[in-house]
């Protein structure tokens, strides 16, 4: 598990599940090959988090110039960073979405070639858009027909491995956009955690609350039951949920998390189907 810093978030540590291995599998491949391809799943299961962690992508790589030297804290960015992240924004046009690519891209080249001791500034503006290996775009829903063709000719272009993300459906949706779909290599379905993944990383977050899980006593095992079954492996459900039962505990100055805990905190959440 790696620390995380997310604001709010009850899940501090980044936790290595089987989908996650098996969403970076799909990622390097798309990496090595140069392919586009498609991760699509339901909401709240991990696949923007799979891919920040993934990535190690930091924004402020952005904003990394020409001209001045690398710092030591952009050099460690960038040596750790394995590609760019985008979230399509709710407007999109074209432009817009060359934009927020092509910026990070030359953010990241930039960054690189200063990291691999480029000391030719003309070098380093020419060569950075070659160099990203990977764009990933979030949240690729949202895109419009024009705004896809912009992503498909950046792709040809600068040759970078490509996936979007996005809810289930959306592999049918490009497949009405032959020029699009043809040059699409891999899917992949990410899916929720399963009971068994579960029952490994529930006393884990135990462990961060401070708490100890025992398989033998019948509250901490009847609670880690109504968890999974509130939940059915919806990381972002597990989240809000530990959440509150965090919230709940801190307030009563409780020592261990029951049955009657754990409904408390789901009367807290509005949850719909999972």
């Amino acid at each position: 598990m790696n620390d995380l810093k997310i604001p709010g978030k009850a899940l501090k540590s980044f936790v290595l599940t089987q989908e996650f291995k098996r969403f970076k599998e799909f990622a390097v491949s798309c990496t090595d090959f140069r392919y586009i391809g498609i991760c699509y799943g339901d909401p709240g299961v991990g696949k923007s988090l799979a891919a920040s962690h993934y990535t190690n992508w930091d924004d402020e790589i952005t904003d990394e110039n020409a001209i001045d030297d690398i710092s030591p804290e952009r050099r460690k960015m960038i040596e750790s960073c394995k590609g760019i992240v985008v979230t399509a924004p709710v407007t999109n046009t074209p432009k817009i979405i060359k934009t927020n690519i092509v910026r990070r891209t030359f953010g990241y080249g930039v960054a690189l070639s200063k990291a691999n001791n480029e000391t030719d500034v003309y070098k380093r503006v020419v060569n950075s858009q070659g160099l990203c290996p990977l764009v990933i775009i979030d949240e690729a829903d949202r895109l419009n027909i024009n705004s896809l063709e912009e992503v498909r000719n950046l792709y040809d272009q600068h040759l970078f491995g490509l996936i979007f993300i996005g809810m289930p459906g959306i592999e049918k949706k490009f497949s009405r956009y032959p020029q699009l779909y043809s040059r699409i290599g891999f899917s992949h379905e990410f899916k929720r955690l399963s009971e068994d993944e579960m029952k490994f990383i529930f006393p884990k977050i135990w462990r961060n609350l401070g708490l100890i899980y025992n398989p033998d006593d019948f509250s901490d095992v009847e609670a880690l039951n109504i968890i999974m079954r509130v939940t059915g492996g919806n990381f972002r459900l597990i989240d809000r949920l530990f959440s509150q039962i965090t919230r709940i505990l801190k307030i009563n100055k409780l020592q261990g998390i029951t049955k009657e805990v754990v409904e408390a905190a789901r009367k807290c959440l509005i949850i719909g189907d999972h």
